[in-house]
């Protein structure tokens, strides 16, 4: 794959701002508009870069120059850059050799908007926010049966879809001379003013080109001293938070995370966790709040009727999704602190035990003949595993947090800790009380719980003790 940037244009409507440079060095947020393109480029693999330029080329090239990364970039100069976007993309025919994405240089997006588009399904792919409707001289994606057929200003009376372009196109390497020829069909016609959207409607009869929506992703078009307001007030800050929350899933610390939180509960916590910052709420109110719903859970597991499990298991599900939230918001604000993990992790076991206990006594009273005080024994014993577990698990992340000491650990000591603690005390089990509440078989959950709670506390307490007298050396 390789990146086609077209960077040529004066943009006059700029000057105000740009100061007669080229408006892809527009300053946003501390950063050149065209390292912003650098850096989402070589995150997705894309290492092969070509410039079209012109006007005032020789600041892209020095900026080009000073970027703090490798880039290999060529450049090619468009002389008529006082003409449409057209002539660019002609100048560019030559650096077409592979599967390209041609991208204007005006665009503030987030990576994953750039992202959603190279990996698209769609060889030929364009991207649409079918959340904008066309006030102005917003260029509009329009698709009928599932493919584009027109991206202009001028938007047809038929359509199935229509939203606002982006600025990117995906050419597969196989269609590139079909778009070349649909551009050149205009170039002989002396077509020269217009921008190369406008030429690509033979393209879009011939070749098969889809859309990729990202409506809801921060992304904005710089042609005006206002749209450069907007994002610097507006999608900046989002586009911030956006990177800053990809950025905490991707560098927390995780050893409580199973798949289930990975995959489903942390997809869902995102969006609350921007809600909950929104809201101005502290981490610790989320803590208290997830504790809350998981006790109210607990409750209705105690019941003993069906609804009730059904009732408590999408509580307690709820209040793990919360929980994922409060160390979201935690790491967003920066306000981690010592009292919040503390909390944090007591009110994941008060919740626990409180879910075990309301489990146990609701089997006890639909089974009372049955199973007589079975359940109560088996909630027992998970819910004092669980606070042997609890003490365990502190010890072990106080130990982590001592980096001396933790390092003085023998490496397959440390090895096993990581290991249970990544494999066994996460809160996949969630999943499991869900399912079977939806059975009807919650007293069944109270035979795993008791063994597994159990095996879990032998396991901590046994490599603790083997742990110890390393650290006493």
């Amino acid at each position: 794959m390789k990146a086609v940037i077209l960077a040529a244009g004066r943009g006059r409507r700029l000057d105000v701002v740009t100061m007669h440079r080229p408006k892809c060095l527009i300053d946003v947020g501390g950063k050149p508009l065209l390292y912003r393109y650098f850096d989402a480029l070589a995150h997705l693999g894309v290492t092969r870069i070509c410039m079209v330029v012109g006007y005032k080329q020789e600041h892209v090239r020095e900026a080009v120059a000073s970027y703090p990364a490798t880039a290999d970039v060529t450049f090619l100069v468009n002389p008529d850059f006082e003409r449409g976007s057209i002539v660019s993309l002609w100048t560019a025919r030559e650096a077409m050799d592979d599967d390209v994405v041609i991208m204007d240089a005006d665009v503030l997006f987030h990576p994953a908007v750039l992202d959603r588009l190279l990996n698209s399904s769609h060889a030929n792919a364009l991207l649409m926010d079918e959340t904008v409707t066309q006030h102005t001289e917003e260029c509009m994606v329009v698709t009928r049966k599932g493919r584009v057929t027109a991206l202009s200003k001028q938007v047809p009376d038929e359509y199935d879809l229509v939203g606002e372009g982006v600025g990117f196109l995906r050419v597969s390497q196989v269609a590139v001379p079909q778009l070349l020829r649909s551009v050149e069909t205009r170039v002989r016609q002396g077509l020269l003013d217009v921008e190369y959207e406008d030429a690509l409607a033979d393209f879009f009869r011939e070749v098969p080109v889809g859309v990729e929506k990202i409506g809801g992703l921060p992304w904005i078009e710089i042609d005006f001293p206002e749209d450069l307001e907007r994002a610097k007030q507006e999608i900046l800050p989002r586009l911030a938070l956006e990177q800053a929350l990809f950025r905490s899933l991707q560098s927390v610390d995780g050893t409580l995370d199973g798949v289930v939180d990975r995959y489903v509960n942390r997809k869902i916590s995102r969006p609350l966790s921007r809600l909950f910052m929104q809201l101005g709420c502290s981490p610790n109110a989320v803590t208290l709040l997830s504790m809350i719903i998981g006790l109210g859970g607990a409750a209705c597991f105690a019941t003993g009727s069906y609804a009730g499990g059904i009732a408590g298991a999408l509580l307690f599900q709820l209040a793990v999704i919360l929980d994922c939230c409060d160390g979201e918001v935690a790491r967003l604000t920066f306000a981690e602190s010592p009292l919040g993990q503390a909390l944090d992790l007591v009110s994941d076991n008060i919740v626990h035990v409180a879910v075990f206990a309301g489990i146990a006594w609701g089997a006890y009273q639909e089974n009372l003949v049955f199973s007589g005080y079975l359940p109560l024994f088996l909630g027992g014993i998970a819910v004092l595993s669980t606070g042997a577990s609890l003490w365990c698990v502190d010890r072990v992340k106080s130990l982590k947090g001592n980096t001396m000491r933790w390092q003085r650990m023998r490496q397959a000591a440390r090895t096993r800790f990581d290991f249970i603690l990544r494999h066994v005390a996460n809160r996949d089990f969630s999943i499991v009380v869900l399912i079977c509440a939806c059975l009807g078989v919650l007293p069944w959950f109270l035979w795993l719980v008791a063994a597994g709670t159990s095996v879990f506390a032998i396991m901590m307490a046994w490599n603790l003790y083997r742990a110890f007298p390393i650290h006493r050396s």
